[in-house]
């Protein structure tokens, strides 16, 4: 059985570069940006450490498998050759399951820190109007993407 300090190694490492330094952190990002945590802090974007906000070891092992799946699909989608528009299309579907593990993750973290997921949108398309989840209209994002919605804690 893992420790939840070997669980956090799965988030790890944790660069200097860009890691939040807020005094208090209030609110979480899920979010994949090509590094090994996708947890960010809502409010500087800089990279959350697990230990930091005590993630349990499920959270842990969840927002990682989550991250597992995630890069796969953009990884394939960065790759712009025959994979892209597969890949893309798995990025946007509503109930596939990296954006249903993406979800379940965010609520999950949401037990520790109420949590963001950040939704994948190519920016090549044009910018949605409505919630992915449960289409309503997005609000005004507070911080980042195109748009948010408060209810599904969703950010585009």
């Amino acid at each position: 059985m893992l420790t939840e300090m070997d669980a956090y190694n799965r988030l790890r490492p944790c660069v200097d570069f860009c890691r939040c330094d807020c005094q208090e952190i209030y609110q979480l990002l899920l979010v994949y940006t090509l590094l090994d945590n996708p947890i960010q802090c809502f409010h500087c974007k800089g990279i959350v450490d697990p230990e930091r906000i005590s993630l349990t070891e499920a959270q842990t092992e969840l927002t990682a498998a989550w991250r597992s799946v995630f890069s796969a699909l953009y990884d394939l989608w960065l790759d712009s050759d025959e994979y892209e528009v597969w890949a893309k299309t798995r990025l946007m579907r509503r109930n596939g399951r990296v954006n249903t593990l993406g979800l379940e993750t965010a609520k999950a973290l949401s037990e520790s820190l109420p949590t963001y997921y950040w939704w994948f949108y190519d920016t090549d398309d044009p910018v949605p109007n409505s919630c992915p989840w449960c289409s309503g209209p997005l609000c005004t994002p507070a911080k980042y993407g195109v748009g948010q919605c408060d209810m599904c804690r969703i950010v585009v």
